[in-house]
């Protein structure tokens, strides 16, 4: 039987939980009988050492040692070159993943297949996407991502039950390289999350760094020498910088010794020195938290307490300005290294539905995350000057949400119709601000005979805040959906006023009427009516319209003009009789060699009230136009024979067969819809009526 586990994935160290025989949660000892492993890889000639060795060999100054690789999780370019090959973030985190879980399956004596991980409440979608990769990589399914601030309050709603039902808390999450903020309310049903801020360019190991930077420059000063050009002598200082702050952390000063280039000084740093040279670092995440707080318009007085998730909590300068911001100090009562592997090994619990489920959350609180990033894509200002990104699902969404936008995509005949869209998370408009997560390509697009299709794209976050983007053309199936790396021109393309779209093909229509005597009165008047709807409703810049009427014979009444002022004129003009009273000829012959020679797409309008006589001729004569590239739109009303018009018109569904009354929105239709063709506007949704796709849409089968 294989266990579910929470898994803290941690930039300095990382943790394992699982729900024991009652139901609770218990970080799972490593090899070592330690509750937590240092994500630290050393990469010997013969073997990889993962954990407390590979720490133990870095501070000795050991080469091709990775660590602090998380914050590269989801970076294409980054790689770490140890044993002849490269290693990305995600491999890395992979070796961290399998070292953990295999000391699990120790602990337990049963195989650990499945895992929820925690991630920093403000990873972007690569991050996580990477994160469930190197899971996989190492033999572990994901139930869930869950926020590591998120984890931590369930840990702690779980250990408080119904005491502390109706507060509102701030996580407060400073780990070894990242920091995370988030606002939520614990209710006696549910723990909510309201809003979170973070940045993962923020850790302990920055606090660090300051201190290998101080003593490096007093070491510089007094002997002229750089111990932190020296990647031995930098590997010992960070090792030694790392115990130095712990140290501050429970006395008032300590002694830092560096030996470099036949040199050895002992500095005193004191915990005041500590805090100075660190103050910028500790604003950071001040100014965070007044956004977090602003944002939520909270004021910090109103909150019930605060609690601290992250080893680096443990300095005296973090609780001091929790106390010093709130008028009180943090909430105590959680390891602050264990408490987000146990809030994820509760969700695994939940996931499997193992142990007693009295014990999780009080048996009744569920959690509702929040999205962290609003997802956008980049778009075209409606004047056409600019690239903007335009947000889909905004940041502090519920999730699992999903939003479907349809799109009018242009599609040709012979070619690969490629739909691009560029995904974004980020909060302004800007694309300079925003961070691009790929290249979402939809390939294959099925050509349409108008020329547009409508494809309604659904773009998604899940529980895990991972996005996930699906499309289908409208009216038809799916379509795949594929990630592709940026160009290297994104984001510079989109600083840059977008490209004038071509000019689009022109577009040729011959509106032909059926004069036979059935057509006389009402009929032709209704006709004529419509015919002028039609002409108001198409783009005449673009549009040729010519009319040509049939009966005993065919006449052109007019070529195909752009002038409204002789359509109308040539549409006025028809009358019964004018080609005589019966219906025996064809117009399809006098089509083709009207439109022979025009470029674009070329239509055909045919409106029929009866039978004609010879259908089988003008049947053959109306194939020989599709076989041009001609399209015949056949409308019938009263007597026409549905079969008939079937059969003449270019696609299965380009028959349209509608009442005297429906006739005149019948034509509008179509001209909004052959104005789309020609390259006008396209609407957001649909226009009324018949759609593009019924229009000119798939050829019969056999055509």
């Amino acid at each position: 039987m294989s266990v579910a586990v929470g898994i803290d994935l941690g930039t300095t160290n990382s943790a394992i939980a699982r729900l024991d025989g009652r139901g609770r949660p218990v970080i799972l000892a490593n090899a070592d009988g330690a509750s937590i492993t240092p994500s630290v890889i050393c990469f010997q000639p013969d073997r990889v050492v993962v954990g407390d060795e590979a720490k133990e060999l870095q501070a000795a100054g050991a080469e091709n040692v990775a660590a602090f690789f998380k914050r590269q999780m989801g970076e294409p370019h980054f790689v770490f070159h140890a044993n002849g090959r490269d290693h990305t973030a995600t491999d890395l985190s992979a070796l961290i993943l399998d070292r953990v879980r295999q000391d699990a399956e120790l602990a337990v004596g049963e195989p650990v297949r499945q895992a929820v991980i925690t991630v920093p409440a403000y990873f972007r979608n690569p991050a996580r996407e990477a994160t469930i990769q190197a899971a996989e990589k190492a033999g572990l399914s994901v139930l869930q991502l869950v926020n590591e601030p998120t984890a931590a309050a369930i840990a702690y709603g779980l250990r408080h039950g119904d005491e502390d039902t109706g507060r509102l808390i701030l996580v407060y999450d400073l780990g070894g390289g990242t920091f995370d903020l988030t606002l939520m309310r614990i209710d006696r049903e549910e723990i909510r999350i309201l809003t979170s801020e973070g940045d993962h360019e923020l850790g302990g190991k920055d606090w660090d760094d300051r201190i290998v930077q101080y003593v490096a420059d007093q070491f510089e000063r007094e002997h002229g020498v750089n111990p932190i050009e020296d990647a031995v002598s930098l590997t010992d200082l960070l090792a030694r910088a790392e115990e130095a702050k712990k140290r501050l952390s429970a006395s008032l000063s300590t002694r830092f010794a560096i030996t470099h280039d036949g040199h050895r000084a002992i500095y005193e740093l004191t915990r005041a020195t500590f805090d100075g040279i660190t103050a910028d670092l500790m604003e950071r995440t001040v100014s965070l938290t007044r956004k977090v707080c602003d944002s939520a318009a909270v004021k910090p007085e109103a909150l019930d307490g605060i609690l601290l998730v992250g080893g680096s909590t443990r300095m005296p300068m973090v609780h001091e300005f929790i106390t010093r911001t709130f008028g009180k100090p943090p909430m105590s009562g959680v390891n602050v290294d264990e408490v987000v592997a146990q809030g994820a090994a509760v969700l695994a619990g939940e996931h499997t539905a193992t142990g007693p489920s009295r014990f999780l959350l009080g048996g009744t609180r569920r959690t509702v995350d929040v999205t962290n990033h609003s997802l956008g894509m980049i778009a075209i200002n409606p004047d056409q000057s600019a690239y903007v990104n335009t947000i889909i699902l905004p940041k502090n969404e519920a999730t699992p949400c999903v939003q479907t936008r349809p799109y009018q995509f242009r599609t040709r005949g012979g070619t690969d119709n490629r739909l691009e869209i560029f995904l974004t998370q980020g909060e302004t408009e800007t694309p300079a601000d925003s961070a691009y997560l790929g290249q979402y390509v939809i390939d294959a697009v099925p050509h349409q005979l108008g020329g547009m299709a409508t494809i309604d794209i659904t773009y998604a976050y899940d529980t895990s805040g991972t996005v996930e983007v699906s499309a289908g053309v409208r009216n038809g199936g799916a379509l795949p959906v594929r990630v592709e790396p940026l160009p290297e021109d994104v984001p510079a393309r989109f600083l840059r006023p977008p490209p004038k779209p071509p000019k689009p093909e022109p577009v040729t229509v011959f509106l032909v009427f059926d004069l036979s005597g059935s057509m006389s009165g009402q009929p032709l008047e209704t006709a004529k009516k419509a015919a002028h709807g039609f002409v108001d409703n198409c783009d005449l810049t673009n549009c040729s319209i010519g009319v040509m009427v049939v009966a005993n014979s065919v006449k052109t009444i007019l070529d195909a003009d752009r002038n409204a002022r002789r359509i109308r004129v040539a549409i006025d003009s028809l009358s019964i009789g004018l080609v005589g009273y019966g219906n025996s000829a064809h117009p399809f012959d006098d089509l083709r060699s009207q439109l022979a020679s025009k470029k674009g797409p070329r239509f055909a309008l045919v409106l029929a009230d009866g039978v004609w006589s010879d259908q089988t001729r003008a049947i053959s004569a109306a194939r020989l136009c599709h076989d041009q590239g001609i399209n015949i739109i056949a409308i019938g009303f009263g007597a026409a024979d549905k079969a008939f018009l079937e059969a003449i018109a270019s696609s299965e569904e380009g028959s349209v067969f509608t009442s005297l009354n429906g006739l005149a929105e019948t034509y509008s239709t179509i001209a909004q819809t052959l104005t789309e063709t020609a390259g006008g506007t396209a609407p957001a949704a649909a226009s009324p009526g018949r759609g593009l796709l019924g229009l000119f849409g798939k050829p019969r089968a056999g055509r």
